[in-house]
């Protein structure tokens, strides 16, 4: 059975209205449902109330934070650019040797010097040479930024590690790698002091290309006469042993005495061709002549003394013809190394030629501005900003907040 406050919730939804003589009993019940229910009229004027707040709080409030800074607090911060390109003047080497060889130095291409460059300007080191040369500290401490824009602040220390981190919020470098521009940025509280920030990057950027033109110039260098001190050595070695040869051979030359050989059989060659034609005449004369005996006598021994002269040219290990190797192979040797030499000789002056047309250079395409009209803060812009997203938080909450009524009604 159903008790007093089912019986007050079914009177409410149903909106019953009550009968004069009625049970006592209903009678109670709709006084009691009166009671707890409030007026309609003071249940919007609460919800008006609130939503009232929650615009104040959440819309209102915060856009005039936000106004107060921008228009009040927020220091001007101009901005100043400059553009520039890194080239080279000469063509890439044809010569595949030359390539190797530049390759090796690690001379690089002009898109990788950008990389370099800009990896550089965005570097504590960069930074570094700013403080020194350009005054950061005093340009980023100036006493007209505000206390969010100022260095140091509440939230940035006093260290390195904090002024790099400021010195990354005033800079910006952009490479468009399709031209090879790069596009130099830098804020400043100050016009001249943005426009010497970025003049004094801009030569930062320039020592460090021409130094690592230089390293890779005598690096480049430095091998191909390393190349030319070893081909030396090669060369001397082998006229070293080109000599040592001739001094335990007493021989400047073997072919020389393999020529005197060969003449020497020749002469006895011919002598023996004579001696034949005279015992055949003297055999066909007067067979049993006395000169017959002295001829064939002179025959052999003009043959002995060829076969002779035939082993001293290729007939055992002491003969002419192991010596003509190794004298030959020798002279090849010093050949080659010759050779070498004077290539080595030769890709010196090459590295030194190419090395000057590899030189990268940076070119100013832009000259650093000088602004005359601050750049930051975009004021109207990040107040209405402020204005949307407050909005747009106040209407995501209101929402939230009446479908958690909606659900808690009963």
């Amino acid at each position: 059975m159903p008790d007093a406050s089912d019986l007050t919730t079914y009177a409410r939804l149903l909106r019953l209205t009550p009968v004069e003589g009625a049970h006592p009993v209903l009678a109670q019940l709709e006084a009691v449902a009166e009671r707890q229910e409030p007026p309609r009229r003071d249940l919007r004027a609460l919800v008006r109330r609130y939503s009232l707040g929650g615009v104040l709080a959440f819309v209102l409030l915060p856009t005039l934070v936000a106004t107060a800074y921008f228009g009040l607090i927020a220091a001007d911060r101009f901005e100043s650019e400059a553009r520039f390109v890194i080239r080279t003047p000469g063509a890439t080497s044809t010569n595949a040797a030359m390539a190797s060889v530049m390759q090796s130095a690690g001379v690089t291409s002009a898109t990788e010097e950008a990389l370099i460059a800009r990896d550089y300007l965005e570097s504590r080191d960069a930074m570094t040479y700013l403080e020194e040369h350009a005054g950061l500290r005093d340009a980023v401490g100036n006493r007209t930024a505000d206390f969010l824009w100022r260095y140091p602040n509440f939230f940035t220390s006093n260290t390195k590690e904090g002024l790099f981190w400021h010195y990354h919020r005033l800079l910006s470098v952009e490479l468009d790698t399709t031209t090879g521009v790069t596009l130099l940025r830098i804020q400043g509280f100050d016009p001249q002091q943005a426009q010497r920030l970025v003049s004094n990057l801009l030569t930062a950027a320039e020592t460090l290309i021409n130094r690592l033109n230089e390293r890779a110039r005598n690096d480049a260098i430095a091998f191909a006469e390393a190349e030319v001190d070893r081909m030396r050595q090669r060369a001397v070695a082998a006229q070293a042993k080109l000599t040592a040869f001739r001094e335990r051979e007493a021989l400047i030359d073997p072919s020389h005495a393999t020529l005197a050989v060969l003449e020497t059989i020749a002469r006895l060659a011919h002598d023996v061709a004579q001696v034949n034609v005279q015992l055949r005449e003297l055999q066909s004369g007067s067979p049993g002549g006395p000169q017959i005996g002295g001829l064939r006598v002179r025959q052999a021994a003009l043959e002995a003394q060829i076969a002779a002269e035939r082993q001293r040219l290729a007939g055992d290990s002491a003969s002419i013809a192991p010596r003509i190797a190794e004298y030959e192979q020798l002279m090849l040797e010093r050949g080659f190394a010759e050779r070498a030499l004077l290539a080595a000789l030769t890709a010196v002056e090459l590295a030194r030629v190419e090395a000057q047309r590899q030189h990268v250079y940076v070119e100013r395409v832009a000259a650093p501005s000088l602004p005359d009209h601050p750049a930051y803060p975009l004021r109207i812009v990040w107040c209405l900003a402020v204005l949307a997203i407050s909005y747009a938080v106040f209407r995501i909450g209101k929402v939230l907040v009446d479908d958690a009524r909606h659900h808690a009604d009963p």
